[in-house]
């Protein structure tokens, strides 16, 4: 039986809003039976314009799709209904909905017309057919305003984004046709990549120098856990040896002032169940998925989020105190655990990147609250717990000293369950790399 869920749609009871003008691509509706409706006859006209209407969608398709309301735009997200799930929504006629797949404006099709689902009757029931899958048309324009958005010179001012979602309308500006093919849209020569900002050596030269630093440990605490001499670094962790990875912690890094801005900040984004990274598409878009090792929610904190008094403070101690700079940061993530949540075993980069932002070289993790019981972060190769204390910064490389551009494999953690209490935290991964031409150019897998 499928799973039946419930979303709701929530609009002006009075306003009817037209069905917003179709771009170059054809639409599609689809019956009970998935087959396309060629006439656009269906609209009961014994509904009145201030009627609640229900309506029901089942996803027969092996995507996990997202159902987006059309909102003139590009699109509002209702809800996302897993392959053989169903969902109820309330709307009113004449509202419109188009479906994508999950995580990415991919639309889906139906032998290569837009899926989108027309409200005009009562108890209507839409269904995403097996056979919906992405367009085999890469160049294309997703949404209604793109034209709009390329005259007002947005394939100038956000050109990634552009060229993903707005190929036909960038085309003759940006050769949007060429460029929708991540190989060329993403090379470092498109991209204009600087040089990296760690070569063999720097990584050590930089905890080297936090180490040395009485003026970080006057004032933020710093507590050298592990270093590969631990002796000569008073390193505080009993089961340090020589040659062990670097793992430094800032006791009291943060103010009350950025913790409860980076608090505040992942309410106004928003905390989702957290995913994983899927499979990428063909125009370089990656695929979200459900996480079976990740039972927390995250966010990222951007636009509003980002400026934030406090949220701006600790990105910019965390520049001064690393020397990197901001354009190699991805956005804080912010997440939250409650009881009984956990992250499993992972690394928080790979073998070897070749990406234009390159590797994630430091993680710079900051524990929002103190937790009664459990949530440490473990280090698994060294059995090495780090307990949550609000303020603090947990701080560990990812990449080797003597070749930053391979991981260090001895660096797999995971948060331990949270037993009592609630678990929250943020961190900038930073990269050997600019990562914001990169993300800007959609060059990441996503414009988070």
């Amino acid at each position: 039986n499928a799973t039946m869920k419930l979303f709701r749609l929530l609009a002006l009871a009075a306003a009817v809003l037209p069905a917003p003008v179709a771009g170059s691509v054809s639409e599609a509706t689809i019956d009970s039976s998935g087959n396309v409706i060629t006439n656009d006859d269906t609209i009961d006209k014994t509904i009145g314009k201030n009627e609640e209407l229900s309506t029901h969608v089942t996803n027969q398709s092996p995507f996990r799709s997202d159902i987006y309301w059309d909102d003139g735009e590009y699109g509002t997200l209702i809800s996302t209904l897993d392959p053989e799930e169903s969902g109820s929504l309330n709307t009113y006629l004449g509202h419109q909905f188009f479906v994508t797949r999950h995580g990415v404006k991919e639309g889906l099709f139906v032998d290569e017309e837009r899926l989108v689902f027309k409200v005009g009757q009562r108890d209507q029931q839409f269904y995403i057919p097996k056979n919906a899958a992405p367009s085999t048309k890469l160049c294309q324009d997703r949404f209604s305003v793109c034209k709009d958005y390329s005259k007002n010179g947005g394939c100038q001012s956000s050109p990634g984004w552009m060229i993903v979602h707005c190929c036909e309308s960038c085309d003759e500006a940006l050769n949007a046709s060429e460029l929708i093919d991540p190989k060329k849209r993403c090379s470092k020569e498109n991209l204009n990549t600087p040089e990296p900002v760690w070569k063999a050596g720097d990584l050590n030269k930089l905890f080297e120098s936090w180490a040395t630093n009485e003026t970080l440990k006057d004032e933020f605490g710093l507590e050298v856990v592990s270093s590969p001499e631990p002796e000569k670094y008073q390193a505080t962790w009993e089961k340090a040896s020589e040659g062990a990875p670097w793992v430094v912690v800032f006791n009291n890094f943060l103010t009350d002032s950025e913790v409860a801005d980076l608090i505040r900040g992942g309410e106004i984004e928003g905390f989702e169940r957290s995913t994983d990274q899927g499979n990428i598409n063909e125009v370089g878009e990656m695929e979200k998925v459900v996480s079976k090792t990740r039972t927390s929610s995250n966010a990222w904190c951007m636009h509003s989020c980002e400026r934030l008094p406090g949220v701006r403070s600790a990105t910019k101690k965390i520049e001064e105190v690393t020397g990197i700079p901001y354009v190699n940061y991805e956005s804080f993530q912010l997440l939250n655990y409650e009881k009984n949540q956990f992250y499993r075993s992972h690394h928080d980069s790979s073998s070897t990147d070749t990406t234009p932002a390159g590797h994630r070289i430091l993680t710079f993790f900051l524990y929002l609250t103190d937790v009664e019981e459990g949530g440490e972060t473990y280090f698994n190769k060294l059995d090495l717990a780090i307990k949550p204390k609000k303020g603090k910064a947990l701080v560990w490389p990812s990449v080797r000293d003597d070749n930053p551009t391979y991981w260090d494999a001895r660096m797999f953690h995971e948060a331990k369950d949270v037993i009592k209490g609630k678990k929250m935290a943020a961190n900038h991964w930073i990269h050997m790399n600019d990562y914001h031409t990169p993300n800007d150019w959609g060059c990441t897998g996503s414009f988070t």
